[in-house]
């Protein structure tokens, strides 16, 4: 086995820091990610669809599963992997390490890909490169997670609400402690991170710039995680805590079926196992392997550690801290 470049591999397949400013995309392009939105949330109507989510995402087609892997790097939100042990399955996998309410967001920009980019990579497999999808198709996925979660409909009638509380007629003349507040409201609510949120209060309208709020970022996600009322729905979202999606399982289930049918290689499942970084002495285990053989196979050990020290990635230092999710 040839050894990899863990530099060269994670800034192939990791999911960079989110953009949530989509102001690039074209009238048509947004038009186009709005249709898609509205026609994929038809059962949640103007409902919060928040943890949701995932189920969501899960009834959409029995060919997609979930995956909580704890990457140590904290630019690592998630990625789309396709096996090579099943060309019509996909795996969205979240950083486990990441809050509820980042992988809430990171699943739906993911699914975007699963439906709008999944059929380039059916002949060519592994872990999506996301070089090739260039930054607007990134954008697309970010606009589509954030009118999927939050579609203009029910922000529309969120702010007409908010109008009506503070007996204004004109919204854009409200304070900075009132955007914000509203802001705050609509995370807890719709489960959205802040940042995400500030963008589509600009994306529709409603905000002529986010710099003023990106510049008190952390001022308000402090208030927001202070606010007492909102303590235990904000605490669950802040934690990496996910009880939504159940971690593990499947990917070893569906590999060592693979393997046991003869539909993949113990080259294929070593080499899917690893970039998943799965636990290899369980992927031994099914492939009937004792782990002691392997210990002078420098290569395997050279990858295996690699892959574990993700920590020591250096790959995503230039990301933008503009660019962070909340």
């Amino acid at each position: 086995m040839t050894s990899i470049d863990h530099k060269e591999l994670f800034e192939k397949y990791y999911q960079n820091k989110y953009d949530f400013n989509t102001a690039s995309l074209s009238p048509n392009e947004v038009a186009d990610i709005k249709r898609l939105a509205r026609e994929k949330r038809v059962d949640y109507a103007l409902a919060p669809m928040g943890t949701g989510v995932f189920g969501w995402i899960l009834r959409q087609g029995a060919d997609i599963r979930f995956e909580l892997v704890p990457f140590d790097s904290d630019n690592i939100d998630g990625m789309l992997y396709i096996p090579t042990i099943g060309k019509e399955r996909a795996y969205i996998i979240l950083n486990a390490n990441k809050p509820l309410i980042n992988q809430i967001f990171t699943a739906a920009h993911e699914f975007y890909h699963y439906i709008r980019d999944y059929a380039r990579f059916k002949d060519t497999p592994y872990i999506c490169d996301f070089q090739m999808l260039k930054d607007v198709n990134e954008m697309k996925a970010c606009r589509f997670a954030a009118e999927l979660l939050l579609p203009e409909e029910a922000l529309s009638r969120e702010v007409q609400d908010w109008q009506r509380i503070l007996e204004i007629a004109v919204f854009k003349r409200t304070s900075f402690a009132d955007f914000a507040s509203l802001s705050i409201l609509l995370t807890v609510k719709y489960q959205m991170p802040l940042k995400a949120v500030i963008y589509r209060l600009v994306e529709e309208g409603y905000i002529d710039s986010a710099d003023t709020y990106i510049k008190n970022y952390e001022f308000i996600k402090k208030i927001l995680q202070e606010i007492k009322i909102f303590g235990k729905r904000v605490d669950e979202l802040y934690r990496t805590e996910n009880n939504y999606v159940l971690p593990y399982g499947a990917t070893y289930q569906d590999m060592e079926k693979a393997f046991s049918t003869g539909n993949a290689s113990r080259e294929d499942i070593l080499a899917d196992a690893s970039k998943l970084d799965l636990d290899m002495n369980l992927i031994r285990d099914f492939l009937g392997e004792d782990a002691k053989e392997e210990n002078d196979d420098d290569d395997d050990d050279e990858l295996f550690a690699i892959i574990n020290a993700k920590q020591g990635v250096d790959a995503f230092d230039n990301a933008a801290e503009k660019n962070a999710p909340a």
